[in-house]
């Protein structure tokens, strides 16, 4: 059985600021096939070329009058963006009804990363964990009044202050046993052509703080390694003269794999209250209310707050019969885990190759092929 609940077929994409669109080299909604074989467009990686692949191969195998063998579920989503309670969240409850925990063999969503060569090998980077998401927004009541008056401490510099001490406290990198990473890692040091040195740091627990450091300085690879944040939208004040009454903040950060969103809150609470103390306001954590209504500074949820997903072992049946596919069409390849950081649909100039998206039709043709006469626990 495959069936995906999580992350979804078809569904909303992330929006294109219209002022932006002129940097696109062809419009963000056009589906433009250009003549090197591209098709240009939000959404085209992130799902739309996939929920058309799966519906190609879907088509041929009809064609070809193949009977499966397994119950075959498809599950498209249409709201992810907006937090999918009305798609997927809904789709799970009948799913669940309906096969029971524990019913589903395989789970298949977007998770296959994609194919590339490094440390002189092919790779096929297979999904098996997910971070979760948390937005944070803080506000901070205050009197208000007229700037000529000034407090020593407007709303707007407390907040400056709460954000920055947010900044300059990061989450610490740190690499353990089960991150995909370091599995990934494990396989290059095994299969592919890599420094000895680093090799041997990747091969002793005892070095791994250390690799952490030293892997933590790309952008793009500290997102394996630790809870990440962004403070994207800040508010407050409404003229130039007149004390801000209301100051608002919003702060997203992507939870790693081996931790909660109650981690997050607890860190939030050791970083802030003090500043909170510091200013002589009330401190409201995640959670808790209060009636004070002046000189507060109040931390809520907003939007979905989605836990890190379970990691799945990159052993077993269901790893074999995903990996022994992807080998089949990607001969030579090391099939390793990876993970879903993110990252995949606000990009300018989204786009994907024909060539990619042939793959990925062959990929669900041949994979839902593979299930006649595979056995699961």
């Amino acid at each position: 059985m495959i069936w995906s609940d999580r992350i979804h077929w078809s569904r909303l994409v992330v929006p294109v600021n219209p002022q932006t669109w002129s940097q696109w080299t062809h419009p963000p909604f056009d589906g433009h096939l250009d003549e090197d074989g591209w098709v240009w467009g939000r959404g085209t990686t992130d799902m739309k070329g996939t929920l058309v692949a799966l519906l190609s191969s879907t088509e041929k195998l009809i064609s070809e009058g193949f009977q499966p063998e397994r119950t075959i579920l498809f599950s498209f989503g249409f709201d992810e963006e907006i937090g999918g309670e009305r798609g997927a969240k809904e789709l799970a409850k009948v799913i669940h009804k309906r096969y029971g925990q524990d019913g589903i063999a395989i789970i298949v969503d977007e998770g296959f990363t994609g194919v590339d060569d490094e440390y002189g090998t092919t790779f096929a980077r297979l999904g098996v964990a997910e971070k979760g998401c948390l937005t944070v927004a803080i506000s901070i009541s205050a009197p208000g009044g007229h700037s000529s008056r000034p407090p020593t401490n407007t709303a707007v510099g407390v907040m400056s202050r709460l954000l920055v001490e947010l900044e300059n406290n990061p989450n610490v990198v740190r690499l353990t046993e089960g991150n995909p990473l370091l599995t990934y890692l494990e396989c290059a040091a095994e299969y592919g052509t890599m420094d000895q040195h680093f090799r041997a740091m990747i091969r002793e627990e005892k070095c791994w703080p250390v690799l952490a450091q030293r892997l933590g300085g790309d952008r793009n690879l500290q997102t394996f390694l630790k809870t990440t944040q962004a403070v994207n939208i800040v508010n407050g004040g409404i003229k130039y003269n007149a004390l801000p009454e209301l100051v608002t903040s919003m702060t997203n950060f992507r939870i790693d794999f081996f931790e909660t969103t109650q981690d997050t809150f607890d860190r939030l609470d050791r970083l802030l209250r003090p500043l909170a103390a510091e200013f002589n306001m009330t401190y409201v954590p995640v959670g808790e209310k209060s009636d004070i209504t002046q000189n507060v500074i109040k931390l809520e949820t907003f939007g979905i707050v989605l836990e890190p997903a379970p990691v799945t072992p990159a052993t077993g049946p269901a790893w074999e019969f995903m990996g022994g596919t992807i080998k089949h069409l990607f001969p030579g390849s090391i099939v390793v885990p990876s993970a879903m950081t993110a990252f995949t649909d606000t990009q300018l100039d989204e786009r994907i190759h024909m060539d990619a998206h042939m793959s990925t039709i062959q990929f669900f043709y041949k994979l839902m092929r593979n299930s006649i006469g595979w056995q699961s626990p």
